[in-house]
């Protein structure tokens, strides 16, 4: 990583902090040359996007998105994503107008002029200038994610802070152990005392209800290989149950975010391996789904969001209705809300030969932009949602009724033009808490994410699912519960050090990508191991395979790195 001093650092944060929003330079098309699908004469441009996951429909956006991004100045085209894909773009430089930058690949895309500098066409991103919390996350880009040139050719997401904190019972998100609380009930709502009574509860379960009524299969829980990138991804849920995070798993270390502790992995006294215990005793106990291996994102997310798993587990929480928290004794539930220097993991960028640049900045702009993240991930004004004369918003009597009638969310909610209403999932550069220009009629500002506002909660917990978990469990919110138990944090001693970590020369990370793909073959193999004695086996196998290829030296590397990374942190912070 491209060192800086504090001094200089601190530099470039006094710029943008004395005028209260960025600097900005003019910019004009006539910079820009090649690429692009560009538009018939006079019509609207048509951009290319690349989104950082599987997580978005591809091709061009239609519907009410489409109409919304056309009076933007811009359509769509988004490109169907795979691993392979991705490089292939980087191998070719053949790339889309505005794609999400990985962010190992992103000084090399730097150095070799690919990418465009944002910063001489700030004056066209005037969503982003006006968002506050954005000059701490654009100065951190400058310093650290920039190749040393001190522009900003990436924009990190999610940036700033989630309101939904302090609007969702359930405050946690996906850190947080849930069950199928209907079946739950059924079995008569056990105690759960630890993850191993945890497989136990899942057993009577999938024997209680193994199919829904139409005869739609049930499963113990469900996984997937798809969403294995950069470290075996099942271990994610895993981890979140248990105040943990995956940030370091590349390099082969876990981070208990409660304690403020990294450690290796290659330990049986691992957080992993007891993970990997636990899903292999799930499976040798019928309990996980026999095609987990072959499931790609997609499609254990389907089988999770209509509730047809007794637990999630794996990559993807459960947001169905049907699904609500459980406190398990001794683990602890870390959930950190604020993020002064957003994602960087995935970085958003426009293409330096496009040929609709400001097509692309119109799109960039509207990431940032509160009031657009409503109407694209909720609809239309007028539909599920409406505005008043006094600039407040609230549910219309159509979106009401849709959610007591037992919906979560705006998700499928059908538009008067038929359309149903499909979550645009993929990030945006302010942060989905992020607050909108709407008001509540009571003072107080809409978050830009309707699932937040009060209330759609008071719904959602108004029904009798939820009230049999609050006599089960004897507490009136899931806050409350964590609260009684001391289990609850949301500030650790790791935060944000991802954010000022370096990332490896170019031999280490070849040896990184044969560690991962060792561990991540192996650790699917432990998961299907029909015994004990195969499972000790592949792990065995596992450490030496890792040993052999220098994996301790990747370990060190980063355990030094890491304590460079507190240090930095801590110095912009004091």
């Amino acid at each position: 990583m491209k060192k800086i001093s504090r001094r200089k650092f601190m530099k470039i944060m006094g710029a943008a902090s004395a005028a209260g929003v960025l600097a900005a330079c003019g910019g004009s098309d006539s910079t820009a040359a090649s690429s692009g699908s560009g538009a018939a004469s006079g019509g609207t441009p048509t951009i290319t996007f690349y989104p950082s996951a599987a997580n978005v429909s591809s091709g061009t956006v239609g519907g009410y998105k489409g109409e919304f991004f056309a009076s933007r100045g811009f359509n769509l085209e988004v490109w169907a994503y795979s691993d392979e894909r991705t490089n292939a773009i980087l191998a070719s430089g053949d790339l889309p107008d505005v794609m999400f930058i990985p962010e190992d690949s992103l000084d090399v895309m730097i150095q070799g002029g690919m990418l465009l500098n944002l910063d001489d066409y700030m004056d066209k991103l005037p969503h982003l200038q006006a968002f506050e919390p954005a000059a701490t996350a654009l100065n951190y880009v400058r310093a650290y994610k920039s190749a040393g040139t001190e522009g900003v050719y990436g924009i990190p997401t999610s940036i700033g802070d989630n309101y939904n904190k302090y609007l969702y019972q359930d405050s946690t998100e996906r850190n947080a152990v849930k069950l199928r609380w209907d079946v739950y009930e059924q079995i008569g709502a056990p105690a759960i005392n630890s993850m191993d009574d945890l497989l136990d509860v899942m057993e009577q379960m999938l024997a209680a209800q193994p199919t829904e009524a139409d005869g739609t299969k049930n499963y113990g829980t469900v996984l997937n290989s798809g969403s294995d990138t950069s470290y075996w991804a099942c271990m994610v849920m895993w981890y979140r149950m248990q105040g943990y995070k995956e940030d370091q798993l590349s390099y082969l270390l876990e981070m208990d975010m409660v304690n403020g502790t990294v450690s290796s992995i290659l330990s049986k006294d691992s957080m992993y391996y007891k993970g990997l215990q636990w899903y292999n005793e799930a499976y040798r106990r019928g309990l996980v789904d026999p095609d987990s291996i072959s499931n790609d994102r997609a499609t254990q997310k389907i089988k999770v969001d209509d509730g047809y798993a007794m637990i999630p587990s794996g990559y993807l929480p459960g947001w169905a209705p049907k699904y609500l928290p459980y406190y398990v004794p001794g683990t602890k539930v870390y959930y950190n809300a604020t993020r002064p220097y957003g994602d960087s993991a995935y970085m958003i960028g426009i293409n330096a030969k496009t040929q609709n640049l400001d097509a692309c900045l119109a799109y960039l702009d509207m990431l940032c932009d509160p009031d657009a993240y409503l109407v694209i991930t909720s609809g239309p004004d007028g539909e599920f949602w409406e505005s008043d004369d006094q600039g407040n918003a609230f549910l219309t009597e159509e979106g009401l009724a849709w959610l007591t009638d037992g919906h979560s969310s705006f998700q499928d909610f059908e538009l008067s033009t038929g359309e149903k209403i499909e979550y645009w999932n993929t990030p945006w550069i302010i942060w989905n808490g992020t607050l909108c220009s709407y008001g509540d009629g009571e003072g107080n500002k809409r978050c830009c994410y309707t699932t937040a506002w009060t209330e759609m909660n008071e719904i959602s917990t108004d029904n009798e699912l939820y009230h049999q978990w609050q006599d089960t469990v004897g507490y009136e919110t899931w806050a409350d519960w964590l609260a009684a138990e001391n289990a609850f944090a949301d500030t650790s001693k790791l935060d944000y050090i991802s954010s000022f970590t370096s990332l490896p020369d170019d031999m280490m990370q070849l040896t990184v990508d044969a560690i991962r793909d060792k561990v991540t073959n192996a650790s699917w193999q432990m998961v299907y191991a029909e015994d004990q004695a195969s499972f000790d086996a592949l792990w065995d196998k596992l450490l030496a395979d890792c040993e052999g290829l220098g994996a301790q030296d990747i370990i060190d590397w980063r355990l030094a790195d890491i304590e460079n990374a507190i240090k930095i942190r801590d110095s912009l912070q004091a």
